[in-house]
């Protein structure tokens, strides 16, 4: 691995990780990193710049545990049936804007 690709790795990771900190909403980066991650998987680029912006950003970006940390806070608080729909509605409509983020990015190509 070369250390190009390693600091880009790094400087990716960090500028998304600074993005999340900045919107600081789980609902709105959820679907942003869905649409990317669609949008970006239908592409046909490198491998490295895959690697780059699935594993570097939008890993980083979207963060699960931040996510379990927001569904956790639903159940120390007694909130379980708003934690049942919003687990439920969060993940089909990432689903669903990941789907619209493939067919975007197919027909740009």
């Amino acid at each position: 691995m070369n250390k190009k690709y390693l600091y880009t790795l790094l400087l990716t990771a960090y500028f998304a990780t600074f993005l999340r900190f900045y919107f600081n909403n789980n609902f709105f980066i959820s679907i942003i990193g869905s649409f990317l991650y669609g949008f970006f998987v239908a592409r046909t680029i490198s491998k490295s710049k895959r690697e780059i912006i699935l594993t570097g950003f939008c890993s980083c970006f979207t963060s699960f545990s931040g996510f379990v940390h927001f569904l956790y806070q639903f159940i120390i608080q007694g909130y379980y049936l708003k934690l049942f729909l919003y687990l439920n509605v969060i993940v089909i409509l990432n689903l669903i804007v990941m789907y619209i983020g493939v067919q975007l990015s197919r027909k740009i190509t």
